[in-house]
C-alpha cells in the first residue's frame, strides 16, 4: 500500500522543474495528481509521461494570479476525481537581476505569481481540504531565509509565502489541515537561470553544502513533498522544512 492511495493532489507549476518532480513523486506514492500550469504544452508533456507510467492525472491550464482561473481549475479537479486532499503551491515567475536593476514591476510580478497565487489556490481549495483534513505544502526559498545575489524580489516574495503559511496554519489547524513550507534547492530550469547570472565565486558559494550535489527534483525534493502530504506529518504545521543538502544555516 502506498502512502497516498486514494488521495488527490493539486500541483501548481507542474509543467517543469520542482513542480514536475513533486507531481511524479506524489503519483508514485499513489495520489491522483492534477497538473496545473500556465503553459498547456509543458503540462501536457508531464501528463503524457505520468499517464504512460499508469498514473491517474488531469492536466489543467491555470494562471494562479487570476482567482477565476484557479476556481475553474479546482472545480475541474473535483469534478474529475470527486475530492481534493493535497495542495502543492509551487508556481512562480520572476526575473533574476541585481537589485539596482530590479523594477517595481519585477516586485509586483514576483508577489502576484507567488504570494497572491498561493493565496488564491488556498482560498479556492479550502472548502475541499476542510472536508477530510487536508495538506498544504508551499514552496519557499533560501533566497529569502539567507539572501542570494540577484534575487531580491524573489526573496521578498518567497518570505511573504512563509508568513502567509504560518498565519494560515494557526487558523486551519482546527479543521485538521496542516500548512507547511519546503525550502528546496534542486535542479530545475529556474536554477539554470540563477546560475547564468552568477560569477564563478558566487556559484561556488551557492554550491557549498555537506551533501555535495543539488537535489534531484523527484528523489530528493519530491519525496519530502510526499512526506509533508502524508499522515506522517500530521503533527507538523506552520513549519519550514529545508531540503537543501545541509546548505542552510537558518534556524
Amino acid at each position: 500500500m502506498n502512502l497516498l492511495d486514494g488521495k488527490v493532489a493539486f500541483v501548481t507549476g507542474a509543467g517543469q522543474g520542482l513542480g514536475e518532480g513533486a507531481a511524479h513523486a506524489l503519483a508514485a506514492d499513489g495520489a491522483a495528481v492534477v497538473l496545473a500550469d500556465i503553459a498547456p504544452a509543458k503540462v501536457q508533456r508531464v501528463c503524457d509521461d505520468l499517464t504512460a507510467a499508469g498514473h491517474d492525472v488531469l492536466p489543467v491550464t491555470c494562471d494562479v494570479r487570476d482567482r477565476a482561473s484557479v476556481d475553474t481549475a479546482v472545480a475541474a479537479a473535483v469534478a474529475e476525481f470527486g475530492r481534493l486532499d493535497i495542495l502543492i503551491n509551487n508556481a512562480m515567475t520572476c526575473r533574476f537581476v541585481p537589485f539596482d536593476e530590479a523594477t517595481a514591476d519585477d516586485l509586483l510580478d514576483a508577489y502576484e505569481s507567488s504570494v497572491l497565487g498561493t493565496f488564491n489556490c488556498m482560498k479556492a481549495s479550502f472548502p475541499h481540504l476542510r472536508e477530510r483534513g487536508g495538506k498544504v505544502v508551499n514552496f519557499g526559498s533560501s533566497a529569502g531565509t539567507e539572501g542570494v545575489v540577484n534575487m531580491a524580489t524573489y526573496a521578498a516574495a518567497k518570505e511573504g509565502v512563509r508568513g502567509l503559511t504560518k498565519a494560515v496554519a494557526t487558523e486551519w489547524g482546527r479543521y485538521g489541515i496542516t500548512v507547511n513550507v519546503i525550502v528546496p534547492t534542486g535542479s530545475s530550469p529556474a536554477w539554470e537561470r540563477v546560475k547564468a547570472g552568477l560569477s564563478a565565486e558566487e556559484l561556488d558559494k551557492m554550491l557549498e553544502r555537506p551533501i555535495k550535489r543539488m537535489g534531484h527534483p523527484v528523489d530528493d525534493i519530491g519525496r519530502i513533498v510526499v512526506f509533508l502530504s502524508s499522515p506522517y506529518s500530521d503533527y507538523m504545521t506552520g513549519r519550514t522544512l529545508f531540503a537543501d543538502g545541509g546548505r542552510s544555516t537558518f534556524r
